[in-house]
């Protein structure tokens, strides 16, 4: 619970830290002034006229929403005023509307003429249009056609500036959700790039996997809906786009819990997954093939999240109430709640329609920051999961050396040479087995004592090793019997190496001389033997072995 705490802690933090630092970055300060025509429009809807109206408050006048063929008439009453910039341009959003813009009953812009009859999807975003270097004093007049039904009445008021004025002045409002939702698309592809990497070598990864995936919808999501890939795409794909990242974002939520909670009976979620995955499918599809705009699938959108919100609360609570002390689910849990959270809001304040555009509420330019929160709890954990893969790993090869290497030596054990001797047997190459036992191991622990006896099996191991790893595989059996297993090596090679071992101990002797370095040993090639498999070739490289002591003992009895 601590260390959940303390990586929650540290992702407020970090989140405070780099908000901070974009705040003092960021600030933006027009090199031109820019007007902003908020009061002071008529406006011409069904035959009647509403004057001085804040277009911001429309809906008070004429109703909440506008209806699919409806014609909307923006007059500015006061003949423009605006001060002198290099690339004067007017900027101004409608929502699945065509336009029309007029000086002084001069057309000199249009959009999305044709969409009311051809049905095509305009979506909803900024349109700039570019004003003559004299339009001073003329009459503005905006004609909107309404394409799509229940379209908010309520419309953001134009502005009048230098184009790059404009335009980074837009971006600047949003710098919150522009720098969350390029960091999450950066941060999702990253991670997604790794963890699949990771996926087929370790365990677990799978979460990151679907992290990764949800960080790039909802980053998507953050910038389309505000309005910050305007200058790159058009407002139907930037609108159609904020709400596919939102339809999939819903069954790729669903995957995520049941991925965090395998433990558990997951039918309900599982079937809910499934659902919401084919009616968003459905969705997009609708729209693809021009039947029903994806837009209007907004209310059943909500249906669905509102019940996987009831789900992330129970799921939540079930693993508060069983005290989960999984570090890993209970950080990515936290920020999942912040997330859904986060969207909760937004839902509730963007259903009420008081806003056409979310930088017009600081709550709304602020929610971005519980996606960010959930990135940051990703990365926090991420560290988790590479500390337990790496603690994991190191604890496997531990028990890989305690299973098949010799505490004392070092050399591989009889469970290795085991797995060898399977390897030979399976294999069509000649091979042969070298065996070798220490010439009066016992003696020396009698006489010279146990840590003697331990020096001479750890200096025949390294000089064995030295002499024959390169050409076979050198094992410890077990007391003072070790082993070589060579392939497709010479019999003349094979004495010339057994000479090199007696020089090197001979070299021990003189080094250590209160110890007797010898061994006696023999070896046997599997085309020697009837059977041909290891065991046969390793009884027949024994016998030589026992043949060769006697006759060593037997010299040293003559003596």
């Amino acid at each position: 619970m601590r260390k959940t705490v303390s990586f929650l802690s540290a992702s407020i933090a970090i989140i405070a830290i780099v908000m901070f630092l974009l705040h003092r970055l960021l600030v933006f300060v027009p090199e031109h002034p820019i007007t902003i025509l908020k009061n002071g429009w008529t406006v011409t809807y069904h035959n009647e006229q509403y004057i001085n109206t804040n277009l911001e408050k429309l809906s008070t006048k004429v109703g909440s929403s506008f209806s699919r063929g409806d014609t909307i008439t923006l007059t500015y009453a006061n003949p423009l005023n605006a001060p002198n910039v290099p690339f004067p341009y007017l900027f101004f959003k409608t929502q699945y509307s065509a336009y029309e813009v007029y000086l002084d009953d001069t057309l000199i812009a249009k959009e999305y003429k044709e969409a009311l009859r051809e049905n095509t999807f305009v979506g909803m975003g900024y349109n700039k249009v570019a004003l003559p270097t004299d339009f001073k004093n003329q009459t503005l007049s905006i004609r909107l056609s309404v394409v799509e039904n229940d379209t908010s009445s309520n419309l953001l008021s134009p502005m009048i500036g230098d184009f790059d004025d404009l335009y980074r002045y837009n971006l600047s409002t949003v710098y919150i959700p522009l720098f969350t939702g390029v960091f999450l698309i950066i941060f999702g592809q990253v991670f997604l790039s790794i963890s699949l990497l990771f996926y087929t070598k370790s365990s677990g990864v799978s979460t990151q996997v679907i992290c990764s995936l949800l960080n790039i919808l909802i980053g998507v999501w953050i910038i389309t809906a505000y309005e910050c890939a305007e200058i790159l795409v058009t407002n139907a794909f930037s609108t159609f786009a904020e709400h596919v990242a939102q339809f999939l974002m819903v069954p790729l939520t669903y995957l995520l819990i049941y991925d965090l909670h395998k433990r558990y009976n997951n039918k309900v979620i599982i079937i809910l997954g499934i659902a919401s995955l084919s009616f968003s499918t459905l969705f997009i599809v609708l729209h693809i093939f021009g039947i029903v705009h994806i837009h209007h699938f907004q209310s059943p959108y909500l249906g669905m999240s509102a019940i996987s919100i009831i789900i992330i609360a129970s799921y939540e609570y079930t693993d508060v109430k069983n005290k989960i002390k999984n570090p890993s689910t209970r950080t990515l849990m936290a920020g999942v709640c912040v997330l859904t959270l986060m969207f909760l809001i937004f839902a509730i304040i963007s259903s009420l329609h008081i806003y056409i555009d979310y930088r017009q509420n600081i709550i709304l330019v602020l929610l971005p920051l519980g996606a960010m929160f959930f990135a940051v709890v990703q990365l926090l954990n991420y560290f988790i999961f590479m500390t337990h893969a790496f603690s994991q790993k190191r604890e496997y090869a531990s028990l890989r050396q305690i299973a098949y290497a010799d505490n004392l030596t070092g050399l591989p054990n009889r469970a290795s040479c085991d797995k060898k001797f399977l390897e030979f047997n399976n294999s069509d190459k000649d091979y042969c087995i070298l065996s070798l036992d220490l010439n009066g191991l016992k003696e020396v622990n009698d006489n010279a004592g146990h840590p003697a006896g331990d020096r001479l099996l750890k200096a025949f191991a390294e000089a064995l090793s030295s002499t024959f790893s390169d050409i076979g595989f050198c094992c410890r059996i077990g007391g003072d019997e070790f082993l070589v297993l060579m392939e497709d090596v010479d019999k003349e090679v094979l004495e010339k190496r057994l000479d090199a071992l007696k020089q090197r101990l001979d070299e021990l002797d003189k080094e250590d001389p209160e110890v007797n370095h010898s061994t006696s040993y023999g070896y046997a090639y599997n085309s020697e033997v009837k059977e041909e498999d290891t065991h046969s070739v390793f009884i027949l490289a024994d016998k030589r072995m026992y043949d060769y002591k006697r006759r060593y003992y037997s010299h040293m009895m003559t003596r």
